[in-house]
């Protein structure tokens, strides 16, 4: 159904409905896989007076997040809630209700859980759109330029160089061809780098890519703190010697002239960021400031689709969503990198919780070749798991 007849210029938005789940899994590498957070997943639908109804999750902290969503505002404009402002709103214009609910929860929010909440409400809107015109999500975002993109499998540094070589190994045998590796302490004990690194380099095969995330921050004997200047030099002069495709995001996330610094000092680097960053003006200062070679955002975290089709009319510079949650976040990012002129990778968490990996009904699947199809059908392509997601209600 095309955006304009009777019945879609009717569409209303009635209700924006969290739900916080709670699971008993940890972040990190205590197994044999890398899970993501699963103690709690937040996931947000949009209703509407048509029965159309879109699904998101979104990465934040959920407890506060649900307030934020369907919790009670103050009068003044600039402290409403998201449902306050939403309902009774036309949810086939996403770019609108975009503008009027950062205005509508600007003194509190602008960054943070009200954004995150606002990318994932806005992710909904998009889904929506797609819904009521009859087309697949890829469409509504402009047209897809390709069905599948080759996938890399993101992980955590193992604490041992012969369980990085492990995964290295699996990751191959299921038919990834790229690997990223993360946090997991890297970054904070050079001879143990060297050696968790070259070990993941033999095992990768002639052809395959390297992909290493230090993070920006470490907790070092349970204080928070970013690196220092020479720790981060000494980190980069040991990746110089292994040439990854690129290196992610290990600067403070407001400190964008220090990828420019240190692109200087390691020229032979390509750096890779976004995923921390919000709104279309922090991306056009990391664009100007930084050097970035690789853009990363977060469709859960930057703004939602409608900030990440702002980038994408902005830049010819390399753009790989960040998406380690749920295949709702993995299908909104293939529908929109699907749009985009060339692609290079898709990331794909090789190892979900239980709460991600129960959210939907059926999971996209890697394949052979070492690619992800782009979801068929009308809107996402992805359907929640309501049965699912009743069972894991945080009570």
């Amino acid at each position: 159904m095309a955006i304009g007849s009777p019945r879609a210029a009717g569409v209303k938005i009635t209700g924006v409905t969290p739900f916080l789940l709670r699971g008993d899994e940890k972040y990190g590498t205590e197994g044999a896989e890398a899970t993501d957070q699963g103690d709690h997943l937040l996931l947000v639908r949009v209703d509407t007076d048509e029965g159309i109804s879109g699904w998101s999750d979104v990465e934040t902290l959920g407890p506060v997040a649900v307030r934020v969503l369907s919790g009670r505002g103050m009068g003044a404009l600039g402290f409403r809630t998201i449902a306050e402002e939403l309902v009774g709103k036309d949810p086939l214009r996403p770019d609108l209700v975009w503008d009027e609910l950062y205005v509508a929860t600007a003194y509190y929010g602008r960054r943070g859980v009200a954004m995150h909440c606002m990318s994932a409400v806005d992710n909904c809107l998009w889904s929506i759109r797609a819904q009521a015109e009859g087309v697949d999500l890829a469409a509504a975002l402009g047209g897809r330029r390709r069905d599948r993109l080759p996938a890399y499998a993101s992980t955590l540094f193992r604490p041992h160089p012969e369980r990085n070589a492990e995964a290295v190994r699996r990751y191959v045998e299921l038919g990834f061809r790229a690997v990223k590796f993360g946090w997991g302490g890297f970054g904070m004990d050079p001879g143990l780098d060297r050696e968790n690194l070259a070990a993941i380099r033999d095992a990768l095969p002639a052809g395959h890519q390297l992909m290493v995330d230090p993070g920006w921050y470490v907790d070092d004997g349970g204080r928070p703190r970013t690196r220092t200047a020479d720790q981060i030099r000494t980190m980069l002069s040991i990746l110089s010697d292994f040439q990854p495709y690129w290196v992610e995001d290990f600067v403070h996330p407001e400190d964008f002239g220090q990828y420019r610094s240190f692109k200087a000092e390691f020229p032979g680097l390509r750096f890779a960021a976004g995923e921390q960053q919000a709104t279309i003006w922090d991306f056009r200062r990391l664009l100007t400031e930084s050097d970035i070679d690789v853009l990363q955002p977060d469709l859960s975290r930057c703004g939602g689709l409608t900030v990440a089709l702002a980038l994408r009319a902005e830049t010819d510079r390399e753009i790989v969503t960040h998406s380690w949650l749920t295949d709702l976040l993995h299908a909104y990012s293939l529908h929109f990198l699907a749009t985009l002129p060339s692609v290079t990778w898709v990331e794909f968490n090789v190892a979900q919780s239980e709460l991600s990996r129960g959210a939907c009904s059926s999971r996209l699947a890697l394949e052979p070749d070492g690619t992800v199809a782009v979801p068929t059908g009308i809107g996402l392509g992805v359907e929640v798991d309501e049965d699912f997601v009743r069972s894991k209600l945080n009570s």
